[in-house]
């Protein structure tokens, strides 16, 4: 295969990179980053539009290092941090105007999800790290992530209210009221943990990898290597000297605190100390491959090791939702399959992708977690239970589409009389009627929970969905259902389905 190169540029509040790859391979063949922009001193993080002229400049310079190596093919993403969707979408028109590029903004989920499934792929040592109990940490500006791998299997991960940058505006506030506001800043963290504490504390004999602490990057980490193990000891002694008032501190060249955002530094020590005490650690350790690793591997060159680590990902959190709120796997386990099926082989009448189908499978899994707050219009307490829980690696559109698939997975339709679907955007509106159809017909083949089912087969004729099923039991709840649900699907494909009977042997 020709090799081509592309360029990947990511934006974040602090700082914007460049990265050019040549593909296929996935070597980089250039890096460059900018200087580091202002951080807002407020309750928010994120400051593009005070910090437009710096990134506009920036871009500007990249742009011209792309036209050196002849590139077309530009990816721009951004973290869609700390801001509303209003303001993103000002600051995205903003960028387009000045700059000809359009940003693709990526939530918290899609980030980490990108940099772990990086570490997964591409950590040697990942394999032999994890093959117990093992914790990688993510440290954002705003947020950070907590991941669990047993076994070398990605298991769960919590999104902690705790970000560096967080944690250093609060450290500035307290310090205009207290002499030595650590105290309570480690209080402060031992609340945003404690939430968590009865689950970290199953495991024993753990490992945990820490992603994005530069400051330790740079002490533990030797040349040409992608991770290093901290010792516990200097650690320590590091985050004693920390904690003494800064002015007896600044000049402590063993800390190598005048390195770039050493007031990060801290907020680092402080996060991973108290996650430590939780995990019952017995190794540290932390790697430099960074969230741009993530994004440049996976999403900009669709890789497919990539997609595949991180699908397995959201399907695990999908299934830990509904194990949370007590679903009936069977009976999820036979409308998942069917579900699939169905997308499949009417695939010349939905036309949705592939990425649909995952969409899908996940609505599949999570529609019915209602039950558990009243199984009396379930629907609609599976659509807010997740919007308010959004799953890892999915974009908030996506996890907006798999939120209003459950809610018209069972009664309610989506037409211009429901509020929720009337708000949509325009361009996800036919694909939550498409999927919601399709999901809604084949829950409609199990209403008994009894899985009578053993076999489907379908056949489009005549304007007709034929939908032939085998089973070795009467189908007569079955099939009042099927003739209640099928009306969405008609109306949104202009296809009458027919359940059909065929006796099992």
């Amino acid at each position: 295969m020709k090799s081509s190169l592309t360029a990947v540029i990511y934006l974040q509040p602090d700082q914007i990179f460049l990265r050019i790859i040549e593909l296929p391979s996935l070597k980089v063949i250039n890096d460059v980053r900018s200087g580091l922009f202002d951080i807002s001193e407020d309750d928010k993080t994120a400051n593009y539009g005070e910090n437009m002229a710096a990134i506009t400049d920036n871009i500007e310079g990249f742009k011209e290092l792309i036209s050196d190596y002849h590139i077309d093919n530009i990816k721009f993403y951004g973290a869609y941090e700390d801001m509303d969707s209003v303001t993103a979408s000002y600051v995205g028109d903003q960028l387009k105007v000045r700059t000809g590029l359009q940003i693709e903004w990526l939530n918290i989920n899609q980030l980490m999800a990108q940099s772990m499934s990086y570490i997964v792929d591409q950590l040697p040592e990942f394999r032999e790290l994890s093959k117990h109990n093992l914790y990688i940490l993510s440290i954002g500006l705003d947020n950070s992530t907590l991941a669990f791998f047993h076994h070398g299997n990605f298991e769960t991960s919590w999104e902690i209210d705790l970000g560096g940058a967080q944690i250093h505006r609060l450290v500035n506030q307290l310090r205009q009221t207290t002499t030595n506001p650590t105290e309570i800043i480690q209080d402060y963290i031992g609340s945003k943990l404690g939430y968590l504490a009865s689950e970290l504390t199953q495991h024993k004999k753990t490992t945990m990898i820490v992603q994005n602490a530069s400051s330790l990057s740079k002490r533990y980490i030797g040349k040409h290597q992608k991770i290093g193990e901290i010792d516990r000891k200097k650690f320590q002694e590091t985050f004693n000297h920390l904690l003494i008032p800064q002015d007896q501190y600044m000049y402590n060249n063993d800390l190598d605190l005048a390195s770039a955002r050493d007031e990060y530094t801290l907020p680092t020590y402080l996060v991973i100390t108290r996650v430590s005490k939780l995990i019952d650690l017995t190794k540290l350790y932390v790697t430099n491959l960074s969230v741009m690793d993530g994004i440049s591997n996976g999403i900009a060159t669709n890789n497919d090791n990539s997609r595949a680590t991180v699908n397995n990902m959201i399907r695990t959190s999908a299934d830990n939702i509904a194990q949370r709120y007590g679903i009936d796997f069977k009976h999820a386990e036979f409308v998942k399959k069917y579900a699939l099926q169905f997308f499949d082989e009417l695939r010349p009448i939905h036309r949705l992708s592939n990425h649909y189908r995952l969409l899908l499978e996940v609505a599949a899994k999570v529609d019915d977690i209602g039950n558990f707050i009243n199984q009396q219009g379930h629907y609609r307490h599976s659509a807010y239970i997740l919007e308010a829980n959004p799953l890892i690696g999915l974009s908030d559109e996506d996890n907006l589409i798999i939120a209003e698939v459950a809610r018209y997975h069972s009664t309610e339709s989506p037409t211009i009389n429901q509020s929720h679907y009337r708000h949509l955007d325009d361009d996800i509106q036919l694909p939550v009627a498409k999927l919601a159809a399709i999901l809604r017909l084949v829950d409609s083949l199990d209403d008994s929970r009894q899985q009578k089912i053993s076999r489907v087969q379908l056949k489009l004729k005549n304007g007709r969905l034929i939908v032939k099923a085998t089973s070795s039991d009467d189908l007569v709840l079955e099939s009042w259902s099927f003739s209640q649900k099928s009306q969405l699907f008609n109306d949104v494909f202009g296809i009458k389905p027919v359940l059909k009977e065929k006796g099992g042997r």
